[in-house]
């Protein structure tokens, strides 16, 4: 947020509720402020907002408290961000109800932290550190993984870049599947990137362009200077599927994509593998190619993978075939040109093209590959 910005909200009523203004939280976030000295004898400390001994800065300064860091609530009451003191990483905390998603915790134990699946260069699970038992609420358990940000928090610069993201999705969900685990739940809100790479520093959970302690503004890089890698999360209406059952059927919840063709049939036993090819082509057919003009070539295989039809969508064994053949069809050119929005004004789009010219050049230059893949070992 500009200074000028910043000025406009002070002088502005503030939207919230006196009660909020007055007590500083909204009632979800009471349940992090209860667990915060626990928390943080575990090694994980909280923001100072959900701390004991909190104060609101704005009761003093008079500020508004959106201009406060201490003003900004969490966005989803289940996840909290924490710094490991051990080593001062910033993580997130996780809290997973076991009545209610009774094998989330097995199958993220499996995922990565059990071998050889946690070192796989495949697997784009995303990691857990630790997992911790709540001791006010038996029913609820910590997951402790990396901060990570949605994969469309940035737009790409090239289309090497969205290239190569799709190609890690790709390949992380054959690699769930090769494990027979059906995610269940792909969409936008849980395919997510390292921000580490690609932010200056670490961002604010609620502000992406704020460091995470909101003292000042954070700049971005492309993707193509400094790859990052991409990562499934929120396995809680995950299935592990039995090795011996060929053409697995189960019972489904409703996800977060509400497009799905097998959910008009709640009572109906449908292919878990089927659903998730559906929703990975979705994801990138609905967020990215329906918003770029630079994706067209690989219409043929999104549209396979949308068909109202399961019987008729492939394999992600069969998609990811395809796709690296579409790759492999486009010129190193095509992959370094940029990746042009619809929503672009004509002077914004003549300023990026020029941009670009010069990056590209530099890039070239420099040995930056078309398809920036990360450094695993890093």
């Amino acid at each position: 947020m500009s200074s000028s910005s910043e000025a406009k909200a002070a002088t502005e009523p503030h939207p919230l509720s006196n009660a909020v203004l007055q007590s500083g939280l909204f009632e979800d976030e009471f349940f992090w402020r209860d667990h915060q000295p626990w928390l943080a004898d575990s090694g994980y400390m909280l923001r100072p907002r959900y701390r004991l001994d909190w104060e609101p800065s704005w009761l003093k300064s008079k500020k508004n408290p959106l201009t406060c860091e201490d003003g900004q609530s969490t966005l989803r009451t289940t996840i909290m961000d924490a710094v490991r003191t051990s080593d001062g990483r910033i993580v997130a905390l996780k809290q997973v109800p076991k009545s209610r998603y009774p094998d989330e915790e097995e199958l993220n134990r499996f995922l990565t932290m059990s071998e050889p699946q946690a070192s796989d260069p495949h697997n784009h699970a995303i990691p857990i550190y630790d997992i911790l038992q709540s001791p006010l609420d038996e029913n609820i358990v910590f997951l402790v993984m990396p901060y990570l940000r949605r994969i469309d928090t940035l737009k790409f610069a090239t289309v090497g870049e969205a290239v190569e993201c799709f190609r890690q999705l790709f390949e992380g969900l054959q690699f769930l599947h090769h494990h027979r685990i059906a995610h269940l739940d792909i969409h936008v809100n849980n395919l997510m990137m390292d921000p580490t790479p690609v932010f200056s520093s670490i961002p604010h959970p609620t502000h992406s362009y704020r460091s995470y302690d909101f003292k000042h503004s954070v700049s971005t890089r492309t993707r193509t200077s400094h790859p990052t890698k991409y990562f499934y999360i929120d396995f809680g209406l995950s299935w592990r599927l039995p090795p011996n059952d060929p053409s697995p059927r189960v019972g489904l919840d409703v996800g977060g994509d509400k497009s799905v063709p097998e959910y008009k049939d709640r009572q109906g036993r449908h292919d878990p593998y089927k659903v998730d090819v559906y929703c990975l082509g979705n994801t990138i057919r609905q967020y990215f190619m329906d918003k770029s003009y630079s994706l067209e070539f690989l219409r043929p295989i999104i549209t396979e993978m949308v068909q109202q039809d399961p019987v008729k969508r492939p394999s992600i064994d069969k998609a990811f075939e395809q796709f690296e053949q579409l790759r492999a069809s486009v010129s190193p050119w095509t992959l370094r040109s940029r990746m042009v929005y619809e929503d672009e004004l004509p002077l914004g789009r003549l300023y990026r093209g020029c941009r670009h010219a010069i990056r590209t050049a530099f890039w070239m230059a420099t040995g930056k590959p078309a398809l920036p893949t990360p450094d695993l070992d890093a």
